[in-house]
């Protein structure tokens, strides 16, 4: 399984807003399943914080998820 950071939103849900979560892909490169909750950068060293930034960043180039059509394709509702 794969995974990357992705810019997502929730139209059902305005106030959410746009945020960065992890999701994670199947093999067939469909999503399986997203972090429930946003995520922060964060490392035990610079170093390390900077390689999580960059990634995030990379988030940039893709575009946003939608997280109600992702939720409606696994079936879940909230």
């Amino acid at each position: 399984m794969s995974w990357n950071c992705r810019v997502t939103y929730r139209p059902k849900n305005p106030l959410e807003g746009y945020t960065i979560r992890e999701v994670y892909y199947t093999e067939d490169g469909e999503v399986k399943l997203y972090s429930r909750d946003p995520i922060t950068a964060y490392g035990d060293i610079s170093d390390e914080l900077y390689e999580d930034m960059c990634m995030m960043m990379d988030a940039f180039d893709k575009e946003p998820l939608n997280l109600d059509n992702v939720d409606y394709k696994l079936g879940i509702t909230y």
